[in-house]
């Protein structure tokens, strides 16, 4: 899900960016209040399906991003390849697939999976259920984690040919 496709813009990315340096520098307590403030910014209640408020953006942006860093980090054949299952280790060894989150963890996971598809489209309805469906709490929840997981994928090393990717 490329970002002129997902009509992501500068500012998107730049509050996006913004957020990543929060949760790398583990500034969690200003990480939760940009992220609220994101989910109350003016505009967002009631949202507009036509124009979705930043906050949206800003989390298309972060799974648009992942799908970027997982391409980077295991190569382009990933890209458009429907075959791909992204599943993630928990600390106990456990793989788990985006069906087995909860929400709203499942519903970014399976865009982030979308958007590796190439299925712009479809990433953007996963989201849009978030954006415009969910509640205060499960927004909040669901770019904080995505935003976590981009960081924790950002300090990941590149696996070798023979192991399977950490995440």
């Amino acid at each position: 899900m490329h970002e002129e496709r997902a009509g992501i813009t500068r500012s998107d990315a730049v509050m996006g960016g913004r957020l990543l340096a929060l949760a790398h520098e583990n500034g969690f307590s200003e990480l939760t209040e940009e992220v609220a403030a994101l989910v109350s910014s003016p505009g967002s209640d009631p949202p507009s399906q036509i124009t979705p408020p930043l906050y949206g953006n800003v989390l298309r942006w972060t799974v648009s991003t992942i799908a970027d860093v997982v391409v980077d980090k295991i190569g382009p054949q990933v890209r458009g390849d429907e075959s791909f299952e992204l599943t993630i280790r928990t600390e106990s060894g456990r793989h788990v697939r985006p069906e087995e989150l909860p929400q709203p963890e499942s519903t970014v996971m399976k865009a982030v999976v979308d958007a590796l598809a190439g299925d712009s489209v479809a990433a953007r309805s996963e989201l849009d259920e978030v954006v415009f469906a969910m509640d205060w709490a499960s927004q909040m929840e669901a770019l904080v984690e995505a935003v976590l997981w981009l960081d924790r994928l950002l300090d990941t090393p590149v696996p070798d040919g023979n192991d399977t990717p950490p995440w």
